[in-house]
């Protein structure tokens, strides 16, 4: 038998997604056939949440953002929907990696990394925009694969 779901609505400032992010933690660390991707899932989800509380609701405050991530077979699903800006062009960035001088260190960009650990780290990522509402969905495999 699964597990049951992991269902919390967070709210759009850094401190709750701070809590969020350790209560999930705790819940995968109890289930012990999904401890190895405790880690891959807690980076994940702090881009995710993060982008929601920065692009969709413009820090601001107090906005649900509501996920449920589910125990299957082979893999922890996830969905995290929010009523915040919709995702520029109707679909999440390519996730490229930012271009990079390898002989210039100081080059080095703060930020640009997410989606490509997002796109890397995860399969059958879809967005949608429905009735004002964000809806991102994605798997994060067992294997780490």
């Amino acid at each position: 038998m699964a597990p049951p779901d992991i269902v919390t609505t967070v709210l759009s400032d850094t401190e709750h997604v701070r809590r969020a992010l350790d209560d999930v933690r705790d819940s995968m660390d109890a289930v012990p056939e999904y401890r190895a991707i405790g880690d891959t899932t807690q980076i994940i989800l702090a881009e995710v949440l993060n982008n929601v509380v920065e692009h969709a609701y413009r820090y601001e405050a107090g906005h649900p953002i509501h996920v449920k991530l589910s125990f299957g077979p082979d893999a922890l699903n996830c969905c995290v929907v929010d009523e915040g800006v919709a995702m520029p062009e109707g679909k999440p960035p390519n996730g490229g990696m930012p271009d990079l001088d390898p002989n210039d260190p100081d080059s080095l960009p703060e930020g640009g990394f997410g989606w490509a650990m997002i796109n890397m780290m995860t399969t059958g990522l879809t967005y949608t925009r429905n009735g004002g509402r964000n809806e991102l969905v994605f798997s994060i495999p067992k294997d780490g694969t």
